[in-house]
Protein backbone atom coordinates (compact mmCIF):
# COMPACT_ATOMS: atom_id res chain seq x y z
CA UNK A 1 0.00 0.00 0.00
CA UNK A 2 1.35 3.45 -0.88
CA UNK A 3 0.04 6.53 0.88
CA UNK A 4 0.96 10.16 0.39
CA UNK A 5 0.84 12.14 3.60
CA UNK A 6 2.01 15.70 4.19
CA UNK A 7 3.92 15.74 0.93
CA UNK A 8 5.99 12.66 1.85
CA UNK A 9 5.87 9.19 0.45
CA UNK A 10 5.44 6.60 3.18
CA UNK A 11 5.09 2.85 2.80
CA UNK A 12 2.80 0.84 5.02
CA UNK A 13 2.66 -2.93 4.91
CA UNK A 14 -0.62 -4.45 5.95
CA UNK A 15 -0.44 -8.13 6.77
CA UNK A 16 -3.85 -9.66 6.09
CA UNK A 17 -4.41 -12.75 8.15
CA UNK A 18 -6.63 -15.49 6.82
CA UNK A 19 -10.20 -14.32 7.06
CA UNK A 20 -9.19 -10.74 7.92
CA UNK A 21 -10.23 -8.58 4.99
CA UNK A 22 -9.65 -4.83 4.84
CA UNK A 23 -13.06 -4.04 6.27
CA UNK A 24 -12.19 -5.94 9.45
CA UNK A 25 -9.09 -4.03 10.44
CA UNK A 26 -8.82 -3.32 14.13
CA UNK A 27 -7.80 -0.15 15.91
CA UNK A 28 -4.50 -1.86 16.74
CA UNK A 29 -3.83 -2.41 13.01
CA UNK A 30 -4.35 1.30 12.35
CA UNK A 31 -2.11 2.17 15.29
CA UNK A 32 0.65 -0.11 14.01
CA UNK A 33 0.48 1.40 10.52
CA UNK A 34 0.55 4.93 11.95
CA UNK A 35 3.36 4.14 14.35
CA UNK A 36 1.38 5.27 17.41
CA UNK A 37 -0.44 3.63 20.31
CA UNK A 38 -4.00 2.41 19.94
CA UNK A 39 -4.93 4.91 22.67
CA UNK A 40 -3.77 7.75 20.41
CA UNK A 41 -5.84 6.39 17.52
CA UNK A 42 -8.91 6.13 19.75
CA UNK A 43 -8.41 9.69 21.00
CA UNK A 44 -8.04 10.96 17.43
CA UNK A 45 -11.24 9.21 16.37
CA UNK A 46 -13.05 10.85 19.25
CA UNK A 47 -11.89 14.38 18.51
CA UNK A 48 -9.25 14.90 21.20
CA UNK A 49 -7.59 18.29 20.84
CA UNK A 50 -4.08 17.62 22.19
CA UNK A 51 -2.84 15.45 19.30
CA UNK A 52 -0.21 16.69 16.87
CA UNK A 53 -1.85 17.81 13.61
CA UNK A 54 0.42 15.59 11.52
CA UNK A 55 -0.39 12.56 13.68
CA UNK A 56 -4.11 13.27 13.44
CA UNK A 57 -3.88 13.70 9.65
CA UNK A 58 -1.97 10.42 9.27
CA UNK A 59 -4.56 8.49 11.31
CA UNK A 60 -7.50 9.99 9.46
CA UNK A 61 -5.91 9.30 6.07
CA UNK A 62 -5.22 5.69 7.03
CA UNK A 63 -8.83 5.23 8.14
CA UNK A 64 -10.10 6.75 4.88
CA UNK A 65 -7.76 4.79 2.61
CA UNK A 66 -8.22 1.42 4.32
CA UNK A 67 -11.94 1.85 4.80
CA UNK A 68 -11.55 1.35 8.55
CA UNK A 69 -14.56 2.20 10.67
CA UNK A 70 -14.51 2.22 14.49
CA UNK A 71 -15.46 -1.08 16.05
CA UNK A 72 -18.11 -1.61 18.67
CA UNK A 73 -15.86 -0.40 21.47
CA UNK A 74 -15.28 2.89 19.72
CA UNK A 75 -18.93 3.30 18.83
CA UNK A 76 -19.73 2.79 22.50
CA UNK A 77 -17.98 6.05 23.22
CA UNK A 78 -21.26 7.63 22.17
CA UNK A 79 -23.33 8.14 25.31
CA UNK A 80 -25.26 5.09 26.38
CA UNK A 81 -26.40 4.25 29.91
CA UNK A 82 -25.03 0.76 30.54
CA UNK A 83 -25.90 0.74 34.22
CA UNK A 84 -22.25 0.65 35.36
CA UNK A 85 -20.25 3.39 37.09
CA UNK A 86 -16.48 3.76 36.89
CA UNK A 87 -14.48 4.94 39.89
CA UNK A 88 -10.85 6.06 39.64
CA UNK A 89 -8.73 6.92 42.68
CA UNK A 90 -4.98 7.65 42.55
CA UNK A 91 -3.88 5.00 45.07
CA UNK A 92 -6.14 2.18 46.21
CA UNK A 93 -3.61 1.23 48.93
CA UNK A 94 -4.07 4.62 50.63
CA UNK A 95 -6.48 4.29 53.58
CA UNK A 96 -8.34 7.51 52.72
CA UNK A 97 -9.07 6.47 49.13
CA UNK A 98 -9.84 2.91 50.21
CA UNK A 99 -12.50 4.25 52.58
CA UNK A 100 -13.93 6.49 49.85
CA UNK A 101 -14.18 3.47 47.56
CA UNK A 102 -15.99 1.45 50.19
CA UNK A 103 -18.65 4.15 50.62
CA UNK A 104 -18.97 4.83 46.90
CA UNK A 105 -19.28 1.19 45.90
CA UNK A 106 -21.94 0.48 48.52
CA UNK A 107 -24.01 3.55 47.56
CA UNK A 108 -23.78 2.82 43.83
CA UNK A 109 -24.70 -0.84 44.23
CA UNK A 110 -27.70 0.20 46.33
CA UNK A 111 -28.99 1.84 43.16
CA UNK A 112 -28.71 -1.43 41.26
CA UNK A 113 -25.60 -0.44 39.30
CA UNK A 114 -22.38 -2.33 38.73
CA UNK A 115 -19.03 -0.74 39.59
CA UNK A 116 -15.67 -0.70 37.82
CA UNK A 117 -12.72 0.39 39.99
CA UNK A 118 -9.25 1.38 38.83
CA UNK A 119 -6.17 2.99 40.35
CA UNK A 120 -3.34 4.56 38.31
CA UNK A 121 -1.01 4.86 41.34
CA UNK A 122 -0.22 8.52 40.62
CA UNK A 123 0.67 7.93 36.95
CA UNK A 124 -0.97 10.44 34.55
CA UNK A 125 -0.60 8.20 31.50
CA UNK A 126 -2.24 5.25 33.25
CA UNK A 127 -4.99 7.56 34.51
CA UNK A 128 -5.78 8.65 30.94
CA UNK A 129 -5.85 5.02 29.78
CA UNK A 130 -8.13 4.09 32.67
CA UNK A 131 -10.63 6.78 31.70
CA UNK A 132 -10.62 5.60 28.09
CA UNK A 133 -11.01 1.96 29.14
CA UNK A 134 -14.05 2.83 31.24
CA UNK A 135 -15.62 4.68 28.32
CA UNK A 136 -14.95 1.78 25.97
CA UNK A 137 -16.79 -0.42 28.46
CA UNK A 138 -19.80 1.90 28.18
CA UNK A 139 -19.92 3.09 31.77
CA UNK A 140 -22.82 5.42 32.44
CA UNK A 141 -20.63 7.83 34.39
CA UNK A 142 -17.28 8.26 36.13
CA UNK A 143 -16.34 9.42 39.62
CA UNK A 144 -12.73 10.53 39.51
CA UNK A 145 -10.25 11.56 42.18
CA UNK A 146 -7.37 12.80 40.07
CA UNK A 147 -3.69 11.90 40.23
CA UNK A 148 -2.68 15.55 40.57
CA UNK A 149 -2.81 19.04 39.14
CA UNK A 150 -2.29 17.88 35.52
CA UNK A 151 -5.32 15.59 35.40
CA UNK A 152 -7.41 18.30 33.75
CA UNK A 153 -5.19 18.26 30.63
CA UNK A 154 -6.44 14.85 29.47
CA UNK A 155 -9.81 15.17 31.18
CA UNK A 156 -10.72 17.82 28.60
CA UNK A 157 -10.66 15.13 25.89
CA UNK A 158 -13.73 13.44 27.33
CA UNK A 159 -15.94 16.41 28.15
CA UNK A 160 -19.50 15.86 26.95
CA UNK A 161 -18.87 12.19 26.15
CA UNK A 162 -19.61 10.74 29.57
CA UNK A 163 -20.87 12.31 32.83
CA UNK A 164 -17.93 12.93 35.17
CA UNK A 165 -17.86 14.01 38.81
CA UNK A 166 -14.47 15.04 40.16
CA UNK A 167 -13.53 14.61 43.82
CA UNK A 168 -11.06 17.26 44.96
CA UNK A 169 -9.97 20.80 44.29
CA UNK A 170 -6.99 20.28 41.97
CA UNK A 171 -8.72 20.98 38.64
CA UNK A 172 -9.94 24.33 37.26
CA UNK A 173 -13.43 25.20 38.47
CA UNK A 174 -16.15 24.90 35.85
CA UNK A 175 -14.50 22.07 33.89
CA UNK A 176 -16.69 19.27 35.30
CA UNK A 177 -18.94 18.91 38.33
CA UNK A 178 -16.90 18.79 41.54
CA UNK A 179 -17.25 17.68 45.13
CA UNK A 180 -14.52 19.22 47.21
CA UNK A 181 -13.57 19.73 50.84
CA UNK A 182 -12.61 23.18 52.14
CA UNK A 183 -8.92 22.40 52.71
CA UNK A 184 -8.10 26.01 53.54
CA UNK A 185 -10.69 26.12 56.32
CA UNK A 186 -9.58 22.74 57.63
CA UNK A 187 -6.08 23.91 58.47
CA UNK A 188 -7.40 27.20 59.81
CA UNK A 189 -9.55 25.25 62.26
CA UNK A 190 -6.61 23.04 63.27
CA UNK A 191 -4.26 25.98 63.75
CA UNK A 192 -6.75 27.96 65.80
CA UNK A 193 -7.34 24.91 67.97
CA UNK A 194 -3.61 24.61 68.71
CA UNK A 195 -3.51 28.32 69.55
CA UNK A 196 -6.55 27.94 71.82
CA UNK A 197 -4.59 25.32 73.79
CA UNK A 198 -1.89 27.90 74.43
CA UNK A 199 0.60 26.87 71.75
CA UNK A 200 2.55 29.79 70.34
CA UNK A 201 5.27 27.93 68.45
CA UNK A 202 3.76 26.17 65.47
CA UNK A 203 5.14 24.26 62.52
CA UNK A 204 3.46 22.66 59.53
CA UNK A 205 5.23 19.48 58.43
CA UNK A 206 5.00 18.25 54.85
CA UNK A 207 3.30 19.29 51.62
CA UNK A 208 4.47 20.59 48.29
CA UNK A 209 3.91 23.86 46.44
CA UNK A 210 3.09 22.06 43.18
CA UNK A 211 -0.16 20.71 44.67
CA UNK A 212 -3.25 22.95 44.79
CA UNK A 213 -4.60 20.96 47.74
CA UNK A 214 -1.34 21.26 49.67
CA UNK A 215 -1.03 24.98 48.91
CA UNK A 216 -4.51 25.60 50.29
CA UNK A 217 -3.70 23.61 53.41
CA UNK A 218 -0.50 25.58 53.87
CA UNK A 219 -2.29 28.90 53.36
CA UNK A 220 -4.98 28.14 55.91
CA UNK A 221 -2.26 27.42 58.46
CA UNK A 222 -0.27 30.54 57.59
CA UNK A 223 -3.27 32.88 57.70
CA UNK A 224 -4.56 31.52 61.02
CA UNK A 225 -1.11 31.71 62.63
CA UNK A 226 -0.42 35.21 61.29
CA UNK A 227 -3.67 36.49 62.80
CA UNK A 228 -2.27 36.13 66.35
CA UNK A 229 0.48 38.59 67.22
CA UNK A 230 2.67 36.44 69.49
CA UNK A 231 2.61 33.22 67.44
CA UNK A 232 5.83 32.00 65.83
CA UNK A 233 5.26 29.68 62.88
CA UNK A 234 6.78 28.11 59.80
CA UNK A 235 6.59 25.27 57.27
CA UNK A 236 9.16 22.48 57.28
CA UNK A 237 9.25 20.03 54.38
CA UNK A 238 11.94 17.93 52.75
CA UNK A 239 9.80 15.51 50.72
CA UNK A 240 6.87 15.98 48.36
CA UNK A 241 4.84 12.95 49.43
CA UNK A 242 2.26 12.52 52.19
CA UNK A 243 2.79 8.83 53.00
CA UNK A 244 3.77 7.34 56.36
CA UNK A 245 7.41 7.00 55.32
CA UNK A 246 7.48 10.64 54.15
CA UNK A 247 6.21 11.73 57.55
CA UNK A 248 8.73 9.56 59.36
CA UNK A 249 11.70 10.94 57.40
CA UNK A 250 10.48 14.53 57.67
CA UNK A 251 9.72 14.24 61.38
CA UNK A 252 13.07 12.59 62.04
CA UNK A 253 14.88 15.35 60.15
CA UNK A 254 12.98 18.09 61.99
CA UNK A 255 13.37 16.67 65.51
CA UNK A 256 17.02 15.71 64.94
CA UNK A 257 17.88 19.16 63.61
CA UNK A 258 16.25 20.91 66.56
CA UNK A 259 17.98 18.64 69.06
CA UNK A 260 21.38 18.83 67.35
CA UNK A 261 21.27 22.61 66.97
CA UNK A 262 19.81 23.02 70.47
CA UNK A 263 16.72 24.76 69.15
CA UNK A 264 13.33 24.38 70.74
CA UNK A 265 10.87 22.06 69.03
CA UNK A 266 7.56 23.69 68.13
CA UNK A 267 4.93 22.68 70.66
CA UNK A 268 2.11 22.63 68.09
CA UNK A 269 2.61 20.55 64.93
CA UNK A 270 0.20 20.20 62.02
CA UNK A 271 0.79 17.51 59.38
CA UNK A 272 -0.21 17.38 55.72
CA UNK A 273 -2.15 14.11 56.23
CA UNK A 274 -2.94 11.42 58.80
CA UNK A 275 -0.55 9.01 57.08
CA UNK A 276 2.18 11.62 57.35
CA UNK A 277 1.30 12.27 61.02
CA UNK A 278 1.65 8.56 61.82
CA UNK A 279 5.20 8.67 60.48
CA UNK A 280 5.93 11.78 62.56
CA UNK A 281 4.65 9.96 65.66
CA UNK A 282 7.15 7.18 65.08
CA UNK A 283 9.96 9.71 64.60
CA UNK A 284 8.95 11.37 67.87
CA UNK A 285 9.21 8.04 69.70
CA UNK A 286 12.70 7.43 68.30
CA UNK A 287 13.97 10.90 69.23
CA UNK A 288 12.40 10.98 72.69
CA UNK A 289 9.80 13.64 71.91
CA UNK A 290 6.68 13.11 74.01
CA UNK A 291 3.17 13.40 72.52
CA UNK A 292 1.13 15.12 73.93
CA UNK A 293 3.34 16.02 76.89
CA UNK A 294 5.95 17.94 74.89
CA UNK A 295 4.18 18.58 71.61
CA UNK A 296 0.62 18.50 70.29
CA UNK A 297 0.10 16.84 66.90
CA UNK A 298 -2.78 17.16 64.41
CA UNK A 299 -3.30 15.24 61.17
CA UNK A 300 -5.63 15.79 58.24
CA UNK A 301 -8.26 13.43 56.69
CA UNK A 302 -9.44 11.28 59.65
CA UNK A 303 -8.68 7.87 58.16
CA UNK A 304 -9.77 4.77 60.06
CA UNK A 305 -6.45 4.05 61.79
CA UNK A 306 -6.45 7.52 63.39
CA UNK A 307 -8.95 6.29 65.97
CA UNK A 308 -7.08 3.11 66.95
CA UNK A 309 -6.48 2.86 70.72
CA UNK A 310 -2.69 3.27 70.55
CA UNK A 311 -2.85 6.13 68.03
CA UNK A 312 -5.87 8.30 68.89
CA UNK A 313 -4.77 11.06 66.51
CA UNK A 314 -6.44 14.44 66.70
CA UNK A 315 -7.28 15.32 63.11
CA UNK A 316 -9.38 17.29 60.67
CA UNK A 317 -12.03 15.05 59.18
CA UNK A 318 -13.01 15.04 55.53
CA UNK A 319 -16.57 13.71 55.95
CA UNK A 320 -16.21 10.78 53.58
CA UNK A 321 -19.80 9.58 53.69
CA UNK A 322 -21.08 13.09 52.95
CA UNK A 323 -18.57 13.45 50.11
CA UNK A 324 -19.66 10.16 48.56
CA UNK A 325 -23.38 10.85 48.92
CA UNK A 326 -22.93 14.18 47.14
CA UNK A 327 -20.83 12.58 44.39
CA UNK A 328 -23.30 9.77 43.69
CA UNK A 329 -26.30 12.11 43.74
CA UNK A 330 -24.59 14.57 41.39
CA UNK A 331 -23.58 11.81 38.98
CA UNK A 332 -27.10 10.35 38.91
CA UNK A 333 -28.49 13.80 38.08
CA UNK A 334 -25.97 14.15 35.22
CA UNK A 335 -26.86 10.71 33.86
CA UNK A 336 -30.60 11.43 34.03
CA UNK A 337 -30.30 14.86 32.38
CA UNK A 338 -31.88 15.22 28.96
CA UNK A 339 -29.08 16.97 27.11
CA UNK A 340 -26.11 18.88 28.56
CA UNK A 341 -26.43 19.25 32.33
CA UNK A 342 -25.20 22.32 34.22
CA UNK A 343 -21.84 21.98 35.95
CA UNK A 344 -22.04 22.15 39.72
CA UNK A 345 -19.53 22.48 42.54
CA UNK A 346 -20.32 21.46 46.11
CA UNK A 347 -17.93 22.20 48.96
CA UNK A 348 -18.00 20.03 52.08
CA UNK A 349 -16.88 21.66 55.33
CA UNK A 350 -14.24 19.82 57.40
CA UNK A 351 -14.66 18.94 61.07
CA UNK A 352 -12.17 18.93 63.95
CA UNK A 353 -11.95 15.53 65.66
CA UNK A 354 -10.39 15.83 69.13
CA UNK A 355 -8.46 12.82 70.38
CA UNK A 356 -5.35 12.20 72.52
CA UNK A 357 -2.43 13.75 70.60
CA UNK A 358 -3.18 17.33 71.65
CA UNK A 359 -2.80 18.89 75.06
CA UNK A 360 -2.45 22.33 76.65
CA UNK A 361 0.72 24.37 76.54
CA UNK A 362 1.98 27.10 78.83
CA UNK A 363 1.97 29.43 75.85
CA UNK A 364 5.52 30.60 76.55
CA UNK A 365 7.49 31.63 73.47
CA UNK A 366 10.53 29.39 73.16
CA UNK A 367 12.40 31.44 70.56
Amino acid sequence: MLLYLSGRCEHFRVKLRKGNIMGKLTIKDIAKMAGVSHTTVSRALNGAQNIRPETYAKIMELCRTTGYTPNAAARQLKRSDSGAIGIIVPDISNAFFCELLRHLEWMIRQKGRNVFISSPFYDYEIEAKNILALMENRVSGIILSGVGDQTHLHLRDYLGKVPIVFLGDNIPEGLVSQITVNNYEGTRIATRYLISLGHRELVFLGGRDSSVTHRRRHQGFLDAAAAIRDVHYGIFTILSGSRIEDGYRTGLAYFTRCIKEKKSIATGILCISDHFALGVMQAAVETGVDIPGQISLIGLDDVSFASLPKIQLTTISQPKEEICEAAVQTLEELIAADGPAPISCKTIEPVLVRRDTCGPSGGRALW
